[in-house]
C-alpha cells in the first residue's frame, strides 16, 4: 500500500474512534449532568417519571403509545411557566461564548 493510503486509513479510524468516544461521553457524562443542571431538561425528566411515560415510544411514531406520550408530555410542560425566558444574561452570555468559539476557530484554521 502507498504511504498516503495508510495515513488516510489511520486518520479515518481515528475519526471514527473519536466520534464514538464523543457519543459515549455525551451519553454518560453530559446527559446525566444536564438532567440535574438544565431546568427545562430536568422538568421534562420529572414529567416523564411522574406520569410514567414510555419515552422510548417517541422513536415509534406509528403506534398509539407515541401519541399519548406526546400529549402527556406537552400538557405537563405547558403547565410549567418558564422562569428564564427571553434575553436573560445567561442567554446573552451563551451567544457571546458561542461567537467567541467560532471566531477563535476561524482564526486558527489553516488557510490554503
Amino acid at each position: 500500500m502507498e504511504p498516503e493510503k495508510i495515513h488516510s486509513r489511520k486518520k479515518g479510524w481515528l475519526i471514527i474512534g473519536l466520534t464514538f468516544f464523543c457519543l459515549w461521553g455525551f451519553a454518560t457524562v453530559v446527559g446525566p449532568w444536564g438532567e440535574k443542571h438544565i431546568p427545562v431538561f430536568n422538568r421534562i425528566v420529572e414529567v416523564i417519571k411522574a406520569r410514567d411515560i414510555d419515552s422510548g415510544a417517541y422513536f415509534y411514531t406509528e403506534i398509539e403509545a407515541s401519541y399519548s406520550a406526546e400529549r402527556e408530555l406537552q400538557g405537563g410542560i405547558k403547565l410549567q411557566t418558564p422562569d428564564d425566558f427571553g434575553f436573560t444574561p445567561s442567554f446573552i452570555l451563551g451567544i457571546v461564548i458561542s461567537l467567541t468559539i467560532l471566531i477563535i476557530g476561524f482564526k486558527t484554521l489553516p488557510s490554503d
